[in-house]
Order: structure tokens, then C-alpha cells, then sequence
């Protein structure tokens, strides 16, 4: 996109030359035609309403994708939930499973006190 112009922008502008070229045809622009200017108006109109139905498109694929990721992110927590109570929490088959086993896991730290003992 043009920097600083809105596609809006750029549309209504150009509709603006148009209706003022209309209403006074001696107005002239080197190399251009109004047809010329009507056409590639045109042309943009069409060409940027097939981008928005891409970015449709693309967003609806995108969901689509997440969904999926997300039923098999909880079919493979299903799947370690299910190693962990037919195995055990200390299988061999739970960390296959990509489970931590529970022979693994570090014992939890106590948190310290003040620093200096009451009195």
C-alpha cells in the first residue's frame, strides 16, 4: 500500500478526478485518457476485492488449522493422562509417551524464611 494512503483513500481521490473529468473534459493528463483512468479503476476495484476474499479464505483455513492442532494437542494429553493410569506415573511407557516420570521430577525446594530466627 502506498505509504500514509488507504486504499479508500486512493479510490475516492481517483473517483473525485473522474467526476470533476466528466464534468469538464478539456482537463488533460499527459499519456491518459478518462476511459484509461476508468479502466484501471476498474481493474483495482476487482483486483482488491479477489485479495479480501483470499484474506477470507486464509483466515478461515488458519482457524480451520488451530482447531485441528488443538483436538490433537488434547487427543495426546488424553494419551499421556491414559499411559499414566494404565502404566503408572513411573513407567517406562509414560515417558515414552512424553511424560515426566515421577522418578524424574525434582523434590520442591522449601521456600526460606525471613532470614533471621524469632527469639
Amino acid at each position: 500500500m502506498p505509504k500514509g494512503r488507504s486504499f479508500d483513500e486512493i479510490v475516492a481521490d481517483i473517483e473525485r478526478l473522474i467526476r470533476v473529468w466528466t464534468a469538464k473534459p478539456e482537463l488533460a493528463l499527459a499519456g491518459l485518457t478518462r476511459q484509461d483512468v476508468s479502466t484501471k479503476l476498474a481493474d483495482f476495484k476487482t483486483k482488491r476485492a479477489a485479495v479480501e476474499d483470499l484474506r477470507s479464505q486464509l483466515t478461515a483455513a488458519v482457524n480451520d488449522l488451530n482447531k485441528e492442532a488443538t483436538e490433537l494437542v488434547d487427543i495426546g494429553n488424553r494419551g499421556r493422562s491414559a499411559g499414566r493410569g494404565q502404566f503408572g506415573p513411573d513407567s517406562t511407557e509414560y515417558e515414552q509417551l512424553g511424560g515426566k516420570r515421577s522418578s524424574d521430577r525434582k523434590p520442591p525446594k522449601r521456600k526460606g524464611g525471613s532470614g533471621t530466627p524469632k527469639s
